[in-house]
């Protein structure tokens, strides 16, 4: 049969739900691409069921999971980092834990698998009330040499300035990330966040789409920024801050409009 996204948006039964994933891997049903357990307040016993299936053997092939606003904790992250882990699952490539607060424990936990992970490609952790001593765990996650991660998802988390530098540092050494949205991470244009953020625009040549809106960047700060971009034809999409002048913003939307490719969205 064909491969089948599997989704839950209700509150089920813990130990049904449990008995569900058990007899799966007892008869090592392999035709599930999509498991998505959304707004369940299943916690971390959902997420401990589904990772005994898919770490059974033979690995059933799923590619996307996704737990949302499920009530993760630091004990289902570290659950998540074993089936990421060297051992654990090759086949996902997608994962979604948006609105589960864990926190900087809960990534300290999920790095421990996805530092050492090489099929991931996109990662959304969204209002995850990551705090700034997280940011270096994000990093260890980045920099990881055969890491795989295109798209990264921090919107709504508390980096702050501290935490978004190690991000940022991460995301220089990384060589397959494309895009990454650190919207609304309370962080400020300070000299290390506008002087690590000029680096990484001009030595990460593939990572060409920033989200940094919802921050507190002066039409100042992103224009020193816009001026670091003018030299650079690679980049595809820049938002830096709502609150800036219109030459800023024009200057902005020139830079990555097309300029010095082919198709430019201007005559």
């Amino acid at each position: 049969g064909e491969c089948k996204s599997w989704c839950f948006d209700s509150e089920f039964d813990p130990m049904a739900f449990r008995i569900l994933w058990h007899s799966l891997e007892q008869v090592h049903y392999n035709e599930i691409a999509a498991i998505r357990v959304w707004k369940c307040n299943g916690g971390d016993e959902s997420v401990r069921s589904i990772c005994y299936y898919l770490d059974s053997e033979p690995k059933p092939p799923v590619q996307d999971l996704q737990f949302v606003d499920n009530g993760l904790t630091a004990l289902g992250c570290e659950m998540l980092a074993r089936t990421f882990g060297p051992q654990g699952n090759k086949d996902i490539n997608f994962l979604r834990l948006d609105f589960n607060p864990f926190g900087t424990p809960g990534i300290e936990k999920l790095s421990w698998g996805l530092s050492q992970n090489e099929r991931l490609r996109y990662l959304s952790l969204q209002y995850c009330n990551i705090g700034e001593d997280g940011g270096q765990f994000l990093t260890h996650i980045l920099m990881y040499y055969r890491s795989a991660i295109e798209v990264l998802k921090l919107r709504g988390n508390y980096l702050g300035n501290r935490g978004v530098v190690d991000v940022l540092n991460g995301a220089k050494r990384s060589k397959s990330l494309t895009d990454i949205d650190l919207y609304d991470n309370k962080f400020a244009d300070t000299p290390e966040v506008v002087s690590v953020l000029k680096d990484l625009f001009s030595s990460n040549l593939t990572l060409v789409r920033y989200d940094l809106s919802g921050n507190l960047i002066s039409d100042a700060g992103a224009q020193a920024l816009v001026q670091s971009m003018i030299p650079l034809n690679h980049l595809d999409k820049v938002f830096v801050t709502e609150q800036v002048s219109s030459k800023t913003w024009e200057a902005l939307d020139e830079i990555t409009s097309g300029k010095g490719k082919k198709g430019k969205k201007k005559k």
